[in-house]
């Protein structure tokens, strides 16, 4: 997607500096590192990349950095919004807490309040490799009920190329791919219903 290849950089340097703080602050812990659990990994993790992004980001004129109700949003000229999240397999999924909000937005419905247009959900996602011991992939996906609607973009440093897309396979089609429609109800499909 061309709209993302200028801001490939800083989604790198998002995950990367991250990284390096996690490291950092694990080394200053007393103990061994393996009393950090998964979890708490992952959100100090999430914890450095949206301060990061905040710093990649913010006061560019074509981005806005948003908190949207306990997720960090960055939306690129209005017309995509990137979530951070681990991946959790070499599929490039995701989990988390099935909030009506976190459900929205994996289903292309999430609204913004001050959004005319509807805009596409992505997420900008790392992948640790076997030994969880460094970041082994960085992708951005776009994905409808979890699965993907095309090939993900991997993250690719200060290549001038802006990403790769990762060849994944694919599942026989049945039938036409899904259109994504904003929720919202257009005024002239509200007049039409109210006669």
């Amino acid at each position: 997607m061309r709209l993302l290849q200028p801001y490939q950089d800083r989604f790198d340097q998002c995950f990367r500096t991250a990284w390096s703080r996690w490291q950092d602050w694990l080394m200053k812990l007393e103990g061994s590192p393996a009393d950090v659990s998964p979890r708490t990994r992952a959100n100090a993790l999430y914890d450095f990349i949206k301060a990061e992004a905040v710093n990649q980001f913010l006061g560019d004129e074509h981005v806005r950095v948003r908190e949207e109700r306990g997720f960090l949003l960055i939306q690129i000229r209005d017309r995509v919004a990137v979530r951070f999240k681990k991946f959790r397999s070499r599929k490039l999924k995701t989990s988390g807490i099935p909030t009506s909000q976190a459900l929205a937005f994996q289903a292309q419905e999430l609204e913004y309040a001050s959004e005319v247009e509807p805009m596409t959900h992505l997420v900008a996602g790392y992948l640790l490799d076997r030994f969880e011991l460094d970041l082994e992939k960085l992708a951005i996906t776009c994905t409808l009920n979890g699965e993907h609607l095309w090939a993900p973009i991997e993250i690719v440093p200060n290549t001038g190329l802006g990403g790769i897309t990762i060849p994944m396979p694919t599942a026989p089609s049945d039938g036409p791919r899904p259109v994504i429609r904003s929720a919202r109800k257009t005024s002239a499909e509200e007049t039409s219903e109210n006669k």
